[in-house]
């Protein structure tokens, strides 16, 4: 239940502060006073969104503070399970900064937005004529039926394993692509990894290529070369080992005479066989250098191949390229299909979609159970708001696809007239019709909702006369089990409630403020006599109006 809101430096509302007690609060107003800055202070602590805009001193920050008593609500596992402190009144509040930051907290303690939004949903709903829309909206019509069967729970655990469903699907797809990506990877590698191997490159090859072709290149030079170092060391007059021997016996007839001058015969007796071995050695090469054409081809087109791998594979060594060789290797042998992840969750998404398709078939049965009585409760709502001939179907289809709400979708059938087919209702109900169909069907849930306090924000709009005293009424019975604040501008619905608050506004030190006042019984009589008849009203509608309290 909404026990207080207190409201500083909001809009038109330097500082104000409304106790609310069980029943129904009605706040009335004239038009412009003020009464939607008290909703708009209201929907803050619903988590609404707000800018610097609201500001009525734009120095200051503005706070809206709504306390609520929570004894006899099953709250406390929400505040375990967001580790906030449980009270039995509950103060949640929110502050708008000059800067237009925004701050929201439960019993004082920091809370996002989002988790203050969820947590006064569940002590407060808003209703106005703009929320009349919400029978365009799938799930306000799923919800609607849900709350009437009771299936509450059922429907939360339903969405507990489709979205385990879907979340499965999407991580088995993300795999299968993964997948898919990995093959064509490993069919590149493999082609890439093939040509090298095909390569059959061999350590330090290319350089010893590069000498070879280096080598047969130039035979023609190297032969000639060593045919002169022939003929010079052996082959010609005069030739070096000639002059040697020469030398070596010239010598050898004086190397008895002293020992330096053996020691130099010795060493070119030594020289003589050196440069002998180095003549047989040019003649064994001069014999096995061969200008081989074909080879050189071979060889350079195997350089040409090596050149070529380097350049495809961005390297500039060989050693880089037999390194990206391995490194493609192990990257093949790293790249193993996930099969039996696959596997797993799909098993794991046949098993959910089972159980999801078990639970959206239970819900259809629960749904279908509950359609007649709820249609049957509805219409007899509508009949009291002085629809007879109305008629209100509740139209459910199966789906072989599931979705949030199961296998169902529902649509909401409306006729005002005898005769007339019940077509969806958001597009043959007019304004005033649509606002009493929505309170023929809060009351008809209202033995169903754990929701402790309802607000009806001028949803009377196309409502008058005879009809006004039959809405109050209604929502006079839904006051006996819900605490009800309702902002009107009939006076029927006025005098239907158990206080009574008027907004109005007062000029002060050259500022207009919008303040709020409750009503003794007396003014309370003369607020709804004015509503009645406006300022000129007289004893007779004085009394007309303390009739209407009276009723």
């Amino acid at each position: 239940m909404l026990s207080s809101l207190c409201i500083q430096n909001y809009a038109l509302i330097a500082s104000l502060q409304v106790h609310f007690d069980k029943g129904m609060t009605v706040i009335t107003g004239e038009t412009g006073a003020g009464k939607s800055i008290i909703m708009g202070a209201l929907s803050l602590v619903l988590g609404n969104r707000a800018d610097t805009n609201i500001l009525f001193d734009k120095s200051k920050k503005c706070i809206v503070e709504a306390s609520f008593d929570i004894s006899t609500l099953d709250l406390l596992p929400f505040f375990e399970a967001n580790n906030l402190d449980y009270q039995n009144t509950t103060v949640i509040r929110r502050e708008i900064t000059p800067a237009g930051k925004s701050r929201a907290f439960i019993n004082d303690t920091p809370v996002t937005l989002p988790l203050q939004k969820e947590f006064s949903s569940r002590l407060l709903n808003i209703h106005s004529q703009h929320q009349n829309l919400l029978f365009q909206d799938a799930k306000f019509r799923t919800d609607v039926v849900d709350t009437f069967a009771g299936i509450k729970l059922q429907v939360a655990e339903y969405q507990n394993v489709i979205n385990k469903l879907r979340k499965t699907e999407r991580d088995l797809e993300e795999l299968r692509e993964a997948q898919r990506t990995r093959l064509e990877r490993q069919d590149f590698l493999q082609f890439v990894y093939q040509e090298l191997e095909s390569a059959n490159l061999q350590e330090n090859e290319q350089e010893d290529l590069e000498q070879q072709v280096d080598f047969l290149t130039h035979t023609e030079t190297i032969k000639a070369n060593l045919f002169q170092i022939q003929q010079l060391i052996s082959e010609s007059e005069n030739s070096a080992l000639d002059s040697l021997r020469n030398a070596q016996s010239l010598s050898a007839a004086i190397s008895s005479y002293r020992s330096d001058i053996q020691e130099l015969h010795n060493r070119l007796e030594s020289s003589f066989i050196d440069l002998k071995d180095i003549s047989s050695e040019v003649s064994s090469l001069y014999d096995r250098v061969d200008f081989e054409p074909e080879e050189l081809e071979r060889m350079r087109e195997r350089l040409d191949l090596i050149y070529n791998l380097e350049q495809k594979h961005h390297v500039t060594t060989f050693e880089q390229l037999l390194e990206k060789k391995n490194a493609i290797g192990e990257e093949l042998d790293s790249l193993t299909v996930g099969e039996e992840k696959m596997s797993a969750l799909d098993k794991g998404c046949q098993q959910l979609k089972k159980e999801a398709q078990q639970l959206a078939q239970k819900l259809h049965q629960h749904r279908q159970k509950a359609i007649p009585a709820l249609q049957k409760l509805i219409l007899s709502n509508i009949t009291q708001l002085g629809m007879p001939d109305a008629q209100f179907v509740i139209d459910i289809q199966t789906h072989e696809e599931m979705n949030v709400f199961g296998i169902d979708s529902l649509r909401f059938l409306f006729s005002a007239n005898p005769g007339v087919a019940p077509a969806p209702l958001e597009k043959v109900a007019s304004g005033g019709e649509i606002s009493r169909l929505m309170l023929a069907l809060k009351a008809s849930l209202s033995d169903r909702s754990v929701l402790p306090t309802v607000v009806f924000d001028e949803i009377d709009v196309g409502i008058s006369g005879e009809m006004a005293g039959k809405v109050a009424s209604l929502m006079r019975q839904m006051s006996d089990k819900h605490q009800l604040i309702v902002i009107t501008h009939l006076p029927q619905i006025a005098a239907a409630g158990t206080s009574h608050y008027q907004v109005f506004k007062e000029t002060a030190d050259n500022q207009v403020h919008t303040q709020v006042k409750l009503l003794s019984n007396q003014e309370r009589t003369v607020e709804i006599a004015k509503m009645m008849s406006g300022e000129k009203w007289g004893n007779a509608t004085l009394m007309a109006a303390q009739e209407l309290i009276d009723h």
